[in-house]
């Protein structure tokens, strides 16, 4: 099972629409959406003070969940949501795994998942702040995950050229991520109203490229280890 996630700078910056993108150009993915701390709904918080997580069926546990809705509709498999506190958030995020169709990919949108585990791609959206120029600010938490990411992707709503989407990587770099800023990165921007852009189809091809990487690596890997080679050499 590959997985996916995908990632965002700040509340609503697009995770949403990337996803939606993503799903409708990659066939067998089944969708999720993993929440913590203030992304969690005063009922499902009560629920959770005894169990630390709960695994939601879409859409039968998450009813008028509109953007539940529509990455649902456009993976064309079946959905859930994982809300956990962060004591249950790993234990939560291997029930999700259990619960994936075995023939089914994974994409998850929501940081949270970064925090416990690792995916075979990792996705970070960013995109201008209110002024519609510029970075928008970048939690503290983000941040942490800096090093996961695989793909930077500028979530473009008019001009690129405007919006600062060719200053992004150098305001990076300012924040004191120079690591991220690499010949080794993937940076991106996409319109995901306009299904045709140029800029999409550049982005799909990374994406593709990044998984296929992933599972080549995957398998030299297990290759490796029937063979008696560990981590650190011959065992």
């Amino acid at each position: 099972m590959a997985v996916i996630c995908i990632a965002g700078i700040s509340p609503g910056i697009g995770k949403t629409s990337v996803a939606e993108l993503l799903l409708g150009e990659l066939e067998g993915w089944h969708v999720a959406r993993v929440r913590v701390a203030d992304e969690i709904g005063e009922v499902d918080a009560e629920r959770l003070a005894e169990t630390g997580h709960l695994l939601l069926t879409h859409p039968a546990d998450t009813p008028g969940d509109a953007e539940l809705d529509r990455l649902a509709g456009a993976a064309g498999r079946g959905a859930s949501v994982l809300v956990a506190e962060p004591r249950g958030l790993a234990e939560g995020l291997a029930a999700l795994r259990r619960g994936v169709p075995q023939d089914a990919n994974l994409l998850i949108e929501g940081n949270a998942f970064l925090w416990a585990d690792d995916a075979d791609l990792a996705i970070m959206v960013l995109g201008p702040g209110r002024s519609g120029k510029g970075l928008a600010p970048v939690r503290p938490s983000v941040r942490e995950l800096f090093a996961k990411i695989g793909v930077w992707v500028w979530n473009t709503r008019t001009n690129p050229a405007d919006e600062g989407f060719f200053e992004f990587p150098q305001t990076l770099a300012r924040m004191g991520y120079h690591r991220v800023v690499s010949n080794r990165a993937d940076f991106h921007h996409v319109s995901p109203k306009a299904a045709s852009a140029d800029e999409n189809a550049q982005f799909l091809d990374a994406v593709r490229e990044r998984l296929e990487g992933a599972w080549w690596r995957r398998g030299s890997d297990e290759f490796l280890r029937r063979i008696g080679f560990g981590e650190t050499g011959p065992g």
